[in-house]
């Protein structure tokens, strides 16, 4: 038996099937098509504030600062639950879906395009998962995930081979970065997954450490350079939206909401359509070009995550633990 001070380890997953109507599951669609959408969005926001006047640090305060003054009433009231979670969960989840999470992503999205970074991150990440999961707990290497896996790496050899073809050493510099940020949010996915927190509370204990982190730092730092008065407030409010609300607070929410209807196979097969979306809104917004390697990648990483997820018409599995 899992103790509330000791979460169940990863030996103990198993996989049952959901019982919901069809009522329930459409509704797990449409919280699922929301997340494609928020992380696309994310994506290109990223890439708009690569290319403005802010700096890191001014975006790293909008996604963190602005959803912990909301949630920190929420970490004060669930403190006891919150701090009976093991600590290597409360670490996993701190940095994995933190700074050094959101600091590779954003650093690595002024050196490449969004095709490509919303590619790597969400396309990668599967193949990170399963191999902490076979390697260090033990975990089961089915037929599907290995013919899935196999074309997520294809994938990404045909992303980075692109760079490789434009010899292009920022470029490389970038991907590397991504596949860093895809590796901490595979740690992340599994500490969140063990540490049985809901989702306002797993945001609660991303937000609040990472917002003291950052008001230290811009305190001991009081000569930094801030880009806010160069932008027009129309789109510093927008950053602001989307990296402080909508990503901090939206996002893992109706992810979250997605798992409980449709599970974690299926819903992280429909996520796997995030690099289309931002790929093809890139293409109308930033007038980024989408070459052959670049396409082909795409669609090799998405058939990957669809396949390597387990995804079935007939029924949706889910990830449980198992007391």
């Amino acid at each position: 038996m899992a103790t509330t001070s000791t979460p169940a380890s990863l030996a103990n997953l198993q996989v049952i099937p959901l019982s919901c109507s069809r009522q329930q599951r459409c509704s797990g669609f449409i919280a699922a098509i929301a997340t494609i959408v928020i992380w696309s969005t994310y994506f290109l926001s990223l890439r708009s504030s690569a290319l403005s006047p802010l700096s890191v640090l001014e975006i790293s305060l909008f996604r963190y600062v602005i959803p912990a003054v909301l949630l920190c009433p929420l970490l004060i009231k669930r403190w006891s639950k919150i701090t009976g979670v093991a600590w290597p969960y409360l670490l996993g989840m701190i940095a994995g879906a933190g700074l050094p999470f959101f600091l590779c992503s954003a650093v690595a999205m002024s050196y490449t395009p969004v095709a490509q970074g919303s590619t790597l991150v969400p396309g990668v990440a599967p193949l990170f998962v399963t191999a902490i999961a076979v390697l260090v707990f033990k975990q089961p290497f089915e037929r599907y995930k290995k013919m899935g896996l196999t074309a997520i790496f294809v994938g990404v050899l045909l992303l980075l081979a692109n760079s490789f073809s434009q010899s292009s050493s920022q470029q490389l510099l970038g991907q590397a970065m991504f596949l860093c940020a895809s590796l901490l949010w595979a740690i992340f996915t599994l500490s969140a997954r063990q540490s049985g927190l809901s989702p306002l509370e797993t945001a609660a204990v991303i937000t609040v450490p990472n917002a003291l982190i950052l008001i230290i730092y811009t305190w001991l730092n009081p000569n930094h350079h801030w880009g806010a008065g160069l932008v027009p407030i129309s789109e510093l409010l927008s950053h602001m939206l989307i990296q402080g609300i909508i990503v901090g607070l939206l996002a893992s929410c109706c992810y979250s909401f997605a798992i409980s209807r449709l599970g974690a196979e299926l819903s992280s097969a429909l996520g796997s359509l995030t690099p289309v979306l931002a790929s093809l809104l890139a293409f109308w917004l930033f007038t980024e070009n989408l070459d052959p390697l670049t396409i082909f990648g795409i669609i090799s990483s998405v058939i990957g995550v669809v396949i390597a997820s387990g995804y079935k018409l007939s029924k949706a599995p889910a990830l449980h633990l198992k007391e």
